[in-house]
């Protein structure tokens, strides 16, 4: 090779080491992050200094945070106490209670399905004798949807596992919760057409709420529901029409999703406006209230909230990696709460006085929403289960898939009076 070809090849050759290195020098370390280490705790709080604060629910894009937070114990307001169960009747499934009494007491769904057809009951189990009676089995190939204690009386949603032609008939079924003879009665039936979802029940207290659906000449009306299990009176919170006659050009409001809180319903919707070439299309938060006054508007077009909660201070939204806590008067993010995606932590969030409690996989959380501190609810780690509430006590179980699967931990908070 001619020397003068060997001397331009070195030449290159150190400019480009050069270059590298320079490259290396202008990259800080602290803009490296290594997803893959979700050493316990998997969630870190982050405060927003009050100068920085901002409305997140017209900037979906949340200012830069200062260094998490570690976890710090603080005194819970409230009582938390676990049952364990080890019976076979658990073998394939994962199970929430969805009531308990002081005799050790506890019903909740099974499902006892096999690869050919769906096949679900409700049980009732003694937690101190080990056993158990099916108060209710349902016909084969019919669901069983979020079963709910309210006052004296059990509430679930039944519908066929497949839908006919997109449709899907559900009823709202009742049954008195502590008299073992009793047999379910249909409180609301209606069909879920074009393949909408059935209706979700949610509880607060002594009321159940869910959200119809109802397609006439392809209008689509969403009616959102209270029903106050004490009193017997059902209150129509909301009503919302989706015109569909131009799929193209659809105009008006569906109602998704519904959080029952102690001023209404925090519901979550989908709007429509169609303005000729320019449609548009959002996705809300609105508080709808059981009085009917004037809705308004919690969290104004943010797609990507998967779960929320409200109370007369706060506001919780969960997005796939992070949660964030805005002041309920202002709209400005006070705290933001991140995730490891692939462990979807964040959900089934609730708000008891000035604590904020959520699951975040492996592990139930609490934070303090006035100081950010943060810390595990349960100690252990393992497979929990999403939050649920009946009355004024919050549930959820662990599960040890791994390890027996005929073993559950359910586990009870009993919240304060007040609770939110």
């Amino acid at each position: 090779m001619n020397e003068k070809y060997i001397c331009n090849f070195f030449y290159i050759i150190i400019l480009l080491m050069l270059l590298l290195t320079a490259c290396n020098r202008s990259t800080p370390a602290n803009q490296t992050t290594d997803q893959h280490t979700p050493d316990p705790p998997s969630t870190t709080m982050e405060s927003i200094p009050e100068s920085n604060s901002t409305d997140s629910s017209q900037t979906p894009t949340a200012p830069e945070l200062p260094q998490a937070k570690p976890d710090v114990a603080f005194k819970v307001p409230f009582t938390m106490n676990s049952i364990i169960i080890e019976n076979d009747i658990l073998e394939r499934n994962t199970i929430v209670s969805s009531y308990k009494n002081d005799d050790g007491i506890v019903i909740f769904s099974r499902d006892f399905s096999t690869t050919e057809e769906i096949e679900m009951e409700i049980i009732q189990f003694d937690t101190k004798k080990n056993t158990y009676v099916s108060r209710y089995r349902a016909a084969k190939g019919m669901i069983i949807n979020t079963l709910l204690s309210v006052g004296d009386e059990l509430f679930w949603v039944e519908n066929p596992s497949k839908a006919t032609d997109n449709n899907t008939p559900w009823k709202i079924k009742r049954m008195k919760r502590d008299d073992l003879k009793a047999t379910p009665v249909v409180f609301v039936e209606g069909i879920s057409e074009d393949q909408i979802a059935v209706p979700t029940l949610r509880s607060h207290y002594d009321e159940i709420s869910w959200i119809e659906k109802k397609i006439t000449d392809h209008i689509v009306k969403s009616e959102a529901y209270i029903y106050n299990v004490k009193t017997g009176i059902k209150t129509k919170v909301a009503t919302q029409l989706l015109n569909e006659q131009q799929k193209n050009n659809r105009e008006g409001i569906f109602l998704d999703l519904q959080r029952p809180v102690n001023e209404g319903l925090l519901i979550q919707q989908t709007v429509f406006e169609n303005k000729g070439a320019n449609n548009v299309k959002r996705f809300d938060i609105v508080l709808y209230p059981k009085d009917h006054s004037e809705p308004e508007i919690i969290v104004k077009d943010r797609e990507e909230i998967y779960d929320f909660t409200a109370n007369e201070k706060w506001i919780v939204l969960t997005m796939e990696s992070k949660t964030e806590i805005l002041d309920r008067k202002t709209k400005h993010l006070t705290h933001s709460i991140s995730h490891d995606e692939s462990l979807l932590g964040g959900y089934t969030p609730f708000i008891y006085e000035n604590l904020l409690i959520y699951k975040q996989s492996p592990y139930i959380m609490a934070v303090d929403l006035t100081t950010g501190n943060k810390q595990r609810l349960a100690p252990k780690e393992g497979d929990y289960t999403p939050i649920y509430n009946f009355g004024d006590v919050l549930t959820f179980t662990r599960m040890e898939y791994e390890k027996e699967e005929n073993f559950a931990e359910l586990f009870f908070i009993q919240l304060k009076p007040g609770y939110k």
